[in-house]
């Protein structure tokens, strides 16, 4: 119960400032904390790319982590186990990924870095292999190059060009082949070897039979409006034709225009032409940087970064604000207790913050990456999203960590005795976990980090409370009959 004063008392009479310099002092204490703001602005904003930095240190480590178990469930999806040689790599940050190369160039770069590789050896990615023939037509297509019979004259004239590259026991192998219903594996063999030479040869595509391949189509009035058809095979014999390409680049050259006129000559009874790869294993660093998605994105980040680590900066020094103003409204005796609540302040504050940083990022990522993972979903997180969680998340923690001094603030003056927090704790704490939801993302791993801790310091506020009582009430009542 509280008993109350007559209205008409001067409640200040008993302390040293009356009520109207009360409003003076809290108009200066406003000025001093927003000058401390300011100033504290300042120097974030000078620090703000170092801020940025720290700040993206738990999303890089979470991201890192998330990569590497990623890796370690495909190679154990795979394989069934994890090789003991990919261990020593997966565990410095290196991941496996697949990819498909075009053979020929990882062959030209083995060629120009080591001049005598497969020198005796015909390594050709251009060459013709079996998966370019369709091995039920290879007795129609050997018909039709031993008998050069094609629907028009120039179809008939590139088969006879064809042809006349051809050996005699190359010509009689396809002869033979002609004569059959199917031909054998070493049928299927000399073919594709007898193909190859003729894609070597620098005369199939210098001929007359291939010639308007490369040439220029005949000018109409509708060819001006009309979109150009592209024409690579003509810029490809360009290429060839120039003295200063390589010999080696025109030899590989030569081999990808002959396969491609040969592969259009003998279109029904051979595969489409198209680039063959192959799947190659490569192991790329688990390096990772936010992504800004906007033009203006970097500048409100850094802005953001500048405000937020001026506030950070500047909360001690707004705290020692609050708490002189606080102290010019005490009693005389009361005072000394300032110089106590803050250095408790900051410690708490600091005690926040670090435990956001440190305790709360990681778990909370783990968490949230779970998701990813379960929905095989790659993280790409955008810069600006990632530090308005990073940032605010630690100045909340901050703020909520001066519960007890709040506490016993409010039992100070009066509002609320020891044993009134004591029989409404069960409310106390509900009413926490409902702050903490709303003070946190919306993920239950970082309310229950920040609730169970503020729930601590409930029961602390309530041991201050205790131990260090109040021992008069400006409302003229023994705080410890105060009983609401």
């Amino acid at each position: 119960m509280i008993n109350l004063r007559d209205p008409n008392e001067d409640l200040f009479s008993d302390s040293r400032m009356s009520f109207g310099q009360h409003l003076d002092e809290l108009r200066k204490v406003l000025i001093r904390a927003i000058t401390c703001v300011a100033i504290g602005c300042a120097f974030g904003f000078y620090f703000a790319d170092n801020i940025v930095e720290i700040l993206q240190v738990p999303l890089t480590k979470a991201v890192v982590k998330f990569k590497k178990s990623m890796a370690q469930d495909e190679l154990e999806k795979e394989l069934g186990y994890v090789p003991p040689a990919y261990a020593p790599l997966l565990k410095e940050g290196w991941v496996p990924e697949k990819v498909n190369v075009d053979p020929g160039q990882l062959i030209n770069v083995l060629r120009t870095a080591i001049p005598d590789f497969a020198e005796k050896v015909d390594l050709s990615p251009y060459s013709f292999n079996a998966s370019h023939f369709k091995p039920e037509e290879l007795p129609s297509l050997c018909q039709r190059l031993a008998n050069q019979s094609g629907i028009t004259e120039n179809e008939c004239a590139r088969l006879a060009a064809t042809w006349a590259l051809l050996s005699e026991s190359e010509q009689k192998t396809v002869g033979r082949i002609a004569g059959q219903e199917k031909a054998s594996k070493q049928d299927f063999g000399d073919l594709i070897a007898a193909f190859n030479l003729v894609a070597k040869s620098d005369q199939l595509a210098d001929g007359e039979a291939f010639g308007d391949d490369f040439s220029d189509p005949a000018w109409t009035f509708w060819s001006m409006l009309e979109q150009p058809e592209p024409k690579p095979l003509v810029s490809l014999k360009a290429t060839i034709d120039n003295p200063e390409t390589p010999a080696s680049e025109a030899d590989n050259l030569r081999r990808r225009l002959n396969r491609s006129l040969l592969t259009s000559l003998f279109a029904e009874q051979m595969q489409p032409l198209r680039l063959d790869t192959m799947e190659l294993q490569i192991w790329k660093p688990t390096n990772y940087k936010p992504q800004s998605l906007g033009v203006t994105e970097p500048f409100f980040v850094w802005l953001k970064a500048g405000l937020l680590g001026g506030l950070t900066i500047a909360a001690p020094f707004v705290f020692w604000q609050i708490w002189n103003f606080v102290a010019a409204g005490l009693y005389p005796h009361e005072k000394k207790y300032v110089h106590l609540f803050l250095p408790v302040s900051l410690l708490l504050f600091a005690a926040g913050v670090a435990l956001a940083f440190f305790f709360v990022f990681s778990p909370v990522l783990e968490f949230l990456f779970a998701f990813n993972k379960s929905l095989n979903i790659s993280p790409e997180i955008r810069i600006g999203e990632w530090l308005g969680f990073a940032m605010f998340l630690p100045l909340g923690f901050g703020v909520a960590f001066q519960l007890p001094l709040v506490m016993l603030f409010v039992n100070r003056i009066g509002l609320i005795s020891v044993e009134a927090y004591i029989d409404k704790w069960r409310i106390a704490i509900l009413v926490i976990f409902v702050l903490s939801m709303f003070l946190t993302p919306a993920d239950p791993i970082s309310m229950l980090l920040l609730a169970v801790p503020l729930t601590g310091l409930y029961f602390l506020g309530i041991l201050m409370c205790k131990f260090m009582p109040a021992t008069q009430n400006p409302f003229g009542t023994d705080a410890a009959t105060a009983k609401h």
